[in-house]
């Protein structure tokens, strides 16, 4: 198993969480968890998708975000048929969740292609029916990273129903930095330096998963 962890940085609120993910050749187990401002809440989710070694043939998946009181799970057999809790869910078919946006982006970049497209659903509403989504490569450009410092990475943009959204930035088909709408998150290998200056709640969810 493969452990990446990424520090979650708002613009108004500084670096105020993370983006945890526990990576296997068939499953992602991802962690989301920041506190925007003292009285604020602990904005928690727990995701997992299961699949066969490309997540768009994934297999299941289940989404938990206490702060939200949002639940769901889904399940796909090998002919594509999606159940959402429990129910058929026919829009489903053929979409890959947002959670597995990670996984899609990697394997582009392994496969050296410039433009990958699929269709994208929302876990946390996933009744709201999926989009077409792209990624596309765009060139090296210098950024810079949370330390100050700036590295070269070639960018990725993500575009969804015909919106630019996410923007990664990838060194070596390494994700170093994300820009998800105005918010941002970096690439990060200690968890002690991930957790200095949090909040105690929010870092007990990281050490909590990092343990794992």
């Amino acid at each position: 198993m493969k452990t990446e962890m990424h520090a979650f940085v708002d613009g108004d609120a500084g670096p105020c969480g993370a983006i945890l993910r526990h990576l296997e050749p068939d499953s992602l187990r991802t962690r989301t968890v920041f506190k925007m401002g003292d009285e604020a809440p602990v904005y928690l989710v727990d995701h997992v998708v299961e699949h066969d070694g490309d997540v768009r043939r994934w297999t299941r998946f289940a989404y938990d975000s206490p702060t939200s009181a949002s639940q769901h799970s889904g399940t796909r057999d090998g002919d594509g048929v999606v159940l959402l809790d429990g129910a058929p869910a026919p829009h489903l078919t053929g979409a890959v969740g947002a959670y597995g946006e990670h996984l899609v982006l990697a394997q582009m970049l392994l496969d050296g292609v410039d433009t990958v497209s699929y269709v994208q659903f929302d876990e946390g509403e996933p009744e709201a029916g999926a989009d077409e989504a792209e990624l596309h490569r765009r060139g090296p450009e210098t950024t810079e990273l949370l330390d100050g410092s700036t590295v070269h990475a070639e960018r990725v943009q993500v575009v969804l129903a015909g919106r630019h959204t996410n923007t990664h930035w990838s060194v070596d088909g390494v994700i170093v930095k994300s820009d998800w709408c105005g918010a941002e998150s970096f690439l990060i290998d200690d968890v002690d330096a991930l957790c200095e200056g949090l909040d105690p709640d929010v870092v007990a969810q990281i050490r909590e998963f990092v343990r794992r």
